[in-house]
């Protein structure tokens, strides 16, 4: 009979069903089976769905190839067994379903979870089954079919998925409240490209609210429309800039302004895929006016400090204030002038309330009182509103008004004006106040310079008409007692002296250049051929005054004595500045050449003891008496030449 149980098709559980020993079951042996037992293995085995059966009091447990896997270790050893020897760390959850089916109740279940011990460890598993009661061939109730499917693997992956997912709606809410929360602009945007395929505008596909905080368009005004849209004249740069990121696929860090907004913005711009893109941005307006202003003063220093003229004065003022403030009224008013934008009147003068800028006029009290006068609209300004037109023309629609004193009265007016209203911050006003202070200053300076170089004149005719009284004493005083040539030596070395002094008037009484002070010596002989070399340098007060005797006496005597009294004569003169030691020491050279051979005196004199003080009366001296000529070598530390 064992031939009649499933298939006709030899399978696995086929075969254990037809040679498994059924004596030893509570279920005999096969013959004795009841034809309800052998339908439904039949039933059973013919199904690829897994499929178990637990039949009589023992609920003997059989099952079919498709449930095999089920089983894992368990197999074969648990097939014949009991139900609950089968299945026994289940049998607690599963036993009232097991009762209640044979009792007649059916129960479906969907992925219910089981921790079963199939392969020798514990598995969290799930199933979708059914138990279905089997009646006996006199239609008691004498089996329980069990058809089920392990779920495990798709609920695991469904629990993946709803765990990525739930991660996926903490990721887009958290990035979400970010975005949301940002400090910094965002914009998700997308090219639009022309025939050419060159980007000519892009759109808004998504922004946050500090976009609109930063930018000052109204919330929802910009999703869907393009960048051209929103802000019409945009300049080219904002699409031609960020397209970029899609040419090169890197990153492009931008800072530049929005012409219409009058705002600057800092960012970073980032290809999103294809052709969509991200930024992020902050608005650096005051950032970047801040390091205009400080560039602009920093310039303006170094000119001021190199200005000579009150023109050149008045360009670097107006420079640095168009400049770093952006503003294209810029206007300096004294003694009443009227000035075009961007020109400026420094000059000091005592201003009264009729010869202040008429513009002006009903601030006269701040003023005078050093107060810096602003108005931010002048159509808006209760100051202003009755004269605003007037204002608009002459001063501008916003203007800030800067005065300046001297000994507490006002002398001028600096004004900087805007064709717009605007809200002037004081970091601006502080501005304009500097660098009004520092253009007046420098107009001090030059004033100043003009009145040092007038007293200078003054004291120059002064002094050479003392020099002059002193020679004509010394001529009285001679008389016929000394020899004509001495009293002519001792009018050109006072001439000497003269023009050493002449030199340092030029330079303040601080310094003189050995080019000057030896031009200015030879200067007054006539035709001498002296050819002179080095470089520029300066020397102290001391110093030039006796280079200037030192080269007179050698001159006079190379007149009397030497190459210069010969058609054919010269003097070669060289400087230069050496390092000896560790400090720099000046040469002084004089060469008489192309006259008579030089006879060292017999009688030293006056001016024989001039040039052997040297260049400060310090260093060394040293006279060659010579065929060609005399040569003088003089030398000295040029720290103390440079001093004295």
């Amino acid at each position: 009979m064992a031939e009649r149980i499933g298939p006709a098709d030899e399978t696995e559980m086929t075969a254990l069903f037809r040679t498994f020993d059924w004596s030893g079951t509570a279920l005999g042996p096969v013959a004795e089976w009841p034809q309800s037992l052998l339908t439904a293995v039949d039933m059973m085995l013919a199904s690829g769905h897994a499929m178990c059966l637990a039949w009589g009091p023992e609920k003997t447990f059989l099952y079919n190839d498709a449930y095999v896997p089920i089983m894992g270790a368990r197999h074969p050893w648990a097939f014949g067994a009991t139900f609950k020897e089968a299945w026994p760390e289940v049998w607690p959850e599963i036993e009232p379903l097991v009762d209640a089916t044979f009792r007649g109740e059916t129960s479906s279940f969907r992925d219910m979870p089981l921790l079963m011990t199939r392969n020798g460890y514990p598995e969290e598993t799930w199933w979708s089954f059914s138990y279905s009661p089997v009646r006996d061939d006199q239609g008691d109730i004498a089996g329980l079919l069990n058809v089920t499917l392990e779920t495990t693997g798709r609920v695991l992956a469904q629990r993946q998925r709803d765990a990525a997912s739930d991660e996926l709606r903490r990721s887009e809410a958290k990035w979400r409240t970010i975005f949301e929360t940002l400090e910094q602009g965002f914009i998700l945007g997308e090219f639009i490209r022309d025939e050419t395929g060159k980007a000519v505008d892009w759109r808004y596909e998504e922004v946050n609210d500090s976009w609109y905080d930063l930018v000052g368009v109204k919330r929802g005004a910009a999703i869907g429309r393009t960048i051209r849209e929103v802000f019409p004249g945009i300049e080219d740069v904002w699409i031609g800039g960020f397209a970029e990121v899609t040419e090169q696929e890197a990153p492009v860090r931008f800072t530049r302004p929005v012409g219409s907004l009058g705002r600057w913005y800092d960012g970073v711009v980032q290809s999103a895929g294809g052709d969509r893109f991200t930024a992020i941005f902050t608005e650096v307006t005051e950032r970047v006016w801040q390091e205009k202003r400080k560039a602009a003063l920093l310039a303006l220093i170094d000119r001021l400090t190199n200005e000579t003229t009150t023109e050149g004065i008045i360009a670097a003022v107006s420079t640095a204030l168009s400049e770093a403030l952006d503003a294209d009224q810029i206007r300096h008013d004294a003694e009443g002038a009227t000035v075009e934008p961007v020109a400026v009147d420094l000059r000091p003068a005592t201003l009264d309330a009729q010869s202040v800028p008429a513009p002006l006029r009903r601030f006269v009290e701040d003023l005078r009182g050093g107060r810096t006068v602003v108005v931010c609209d002048c159509f808006d300004d209760e100051r202003t509103q009755p004269e605003a037109a007037a204002f608009e023309v002459s001063v501008g629609r916003a203007f800030v008004g800067v005065p300046f004193l001297e000994r507490g009265t006002l002398a001028g007016v600096l004004r900087v004006g805007s064709p717009r209203p605007r809200r002037w911050n004081e970091d601006e006003i502080l501005f304009v106040r500097d660098v009004g202070h520092r253009g007046w200053l420098a107009m001090e300076r030059l004033r100043v310079e003009e009145q040092q170089a007038v007293l200078n004149q003054e004291l120059s005719h002064r002094v050479k008409n003392t020099l002059g009284m002193v020679q004509a004493i010394a001529m009285q005083t001679f008389g016929g007692k000394a020899e004509s040539g001495a009293v002519d030596d001792f009018g050109s070395r006072l001439r000497a002296l003269s023009s050493a002094h002449d030199i340092l008037l030029t330079q303040n009484w601080s310094a003189g250049g050995v080019r000057e002070v030896v031009e200015a010596v030879i200067a007054s002989f006539e035709g001498a051929d002296v050819r002179m070399s080095g470089p520029e340098l300066a020397i102290g007060p001391r110093a030039t005054m006796s280079l200037s005797l030192l080269v007179h006496e050698l001159a006079t005597n190379a007149v009397k004595y030497g190459s210069l009294g010969m058609t054919s004569g010269y003097v070669i003169i060289s400087w230069q500045v050496r390092e000896e030691g560790g400090a720099e020491v000046l040469d002084f050279v004089w060469k008489e050449r192309g006259g008579p051979p030089a006879v060292e005196p017999v009688r030293r004199g006056f001016g024989s003891r001039i040039i052997a003080m040297g260049l400060s009366g310090s260093g060394s001296v040293e006279r060659r008496f010579g065929e060609e000529g005399l040569t003088v070598e003089m030398s000295a530390p040029l720290a103390a030449v440079q001093s004295a």
